[in-house]
């Protein structure tokens, strides 16, 4: 059964804009557990389930046809995984990995369709979200190719902490390796630079961030700008350089 208070914050916002369609959501939703490293959804493939996170964090994973993957963006309470296929009629690009384990509220795509479809402000919620998360895929893209590898490691523990609030978890060095898209042993390096700085503490699988602010001046720009977007917050203007006149 749904909890009369989601902590998901989708269907808060569309509990405001129009309760009669949230209550009929509802009665179609039902609790899945977030299993750690579980798949939700294959990648080049359609979903059957969209799913209201409520706590955990799911990662979208992109996968080449050798198999190496990267995260190229994360999901926690503030929303909802496997729902571009939904809107659309393409098959998800990227794969949907359970990161931190939690709960979710799972939906059959054909219901949540039908919601989509017959309620505009459903419809608006869910195509904003989408926007964030295109922001988040494409300062991602950004990031893999410009920015170090312990300082993707340090964006993508800030952002991990932020979505599934708290600051320790457990982790393995290969899954960390899979998801910042970097060889086991920098992460391994990277890791161990960060504990021996006091930021973190890792111990026996358990990751603990012991001091978010030095964390953040490790982490490249892309933790805030995907945290604001991720939030719906206004981006900060980036800086353009001008062209040299000559």
């Amino acid at each position: 059964m749904v909890a009369t208070r989601p902590e998901n914050r989708l269907l808060q916002e569309l509990y405001h804009a129009d309760r009669g369609v949230f209550m009929k959501l509802v009665k179609e939703l039902e609790p899945h557990a977030l299993q750690s490293g579980a798949l939700l959804g294959h990648p080049r493939a359609f979903t059957d389930f969209s799913y209201f996170v409520e706590s955990g964090v799911v990662a979208l994973v992109a996968t080449t046809r050798g198999g190496s993957s990267v995260e190229v963006a994360l999901i926690g309470r503030e929303g909802v995984a496997g729902i571009a296929d939904a809107l659309g009629n393409q098959p998800l690009p990227y794969g949907l990995v359970v990161q931190l384990p939690g709960l979710a509220y799972r939906v059959p795509k054909a219901v949540i369709r039908e919601h989509i479809f017959s309620c505009s402000a459903l419809h608006e919620l869910l195509m904003d979200y989408s926007q964030r998360v295109m922001h988040q895929l494409a300062q991602s893209a950004l990031c893999n190719r410009f920015h170090t590898s312990v300082q993707r490691l340090a964006r993508w523990l800030l952002l991990t902490a932020e979505k599934a609030d708290t600051n320790r978890f457990d982790l393995t060095h290969e899954f960390v390796a899979q998801m910042v898209g970097a060889p086991r042993p920098v992460v391994s390096e990277s890791l161990a630079a960060l504990r021996d700085k006091g930021i973190i503490d890792y111990r026996r699988g358990v990751l603990t961030i012991k001091h978010s602010g030095k964390l953040g001046k490790v982490a490249c720009e892309c933790a805030e700008v995907i945290s604001r977007a991720s939030n719906g917050i206004a981006p900060v203007e980036p800086r353009v350089r001008r062209a040299v006149q000559r």
